[in-house]
């Protein structure tokens, strides 16, 4: 398996990866401006858009390396689309498997119940893979 990192040999990014970056930035923003600013948090928006900055990223890079990206919010699946081109690392792997209950579960009342903490570790997942991505993508975080 190749390591497709991005380096001063690789292709320029696309518009369409870049574009991807924009829309997975609103989510980022989106979700740190909801948890710092509203109370009471509304914590299954801030972990939705947690999922969603996740997914576009993974689209971005799913994009750079040429591959059909699929229309599904399983960020595991994603993950493994990618993984066919470079290594994932296993702490992404598993935010990619945490986030993504909140992709489609979330959207409906009553799915489950949710805390500070599940907002804390969508958080802090979401900042793992996207980290991750922006530096296979060689964009300043």
């Amino acid at each position: 398996m190749s390591d497709k990192n991005i380096d001063n040999n690789a292709p320029k990014v696309s518009n369409e990866v870049l574009e991807w970056e924009r829309f997975a930035e609103m989510d980022y923003i989106t979700a740190n401006h909801l948890d710092k600013t509203l109370y009471p948090k509304p914590m299954e928006i801030i972990c939705y858009h947690c999922q969603q900055c996740a997914e576009k990223y993974l689209k971005a890079l799913t994009e750079y390396l040429g591959k059909e990206i699929e229309k599904t919010h399983d960020l595991g699946n994603l993950a493994t689309t990618i993984s066919e081109s470079i290594e994932v690392p296993q702490n992404v792997l598993v935010s990619c498997a945490k986030l993504t209950q909140y992709g489609v579960k979330i959207r409906y009342p009553q799915e489950f119940e949710m805390s500070d903490s599940h907002v804390r570790a969508a958080l802090a997942d979401m900042e793992n893979v996207r980290i991750w991505c922006k530096d296979k993508l060689n964009i300043k975080a």
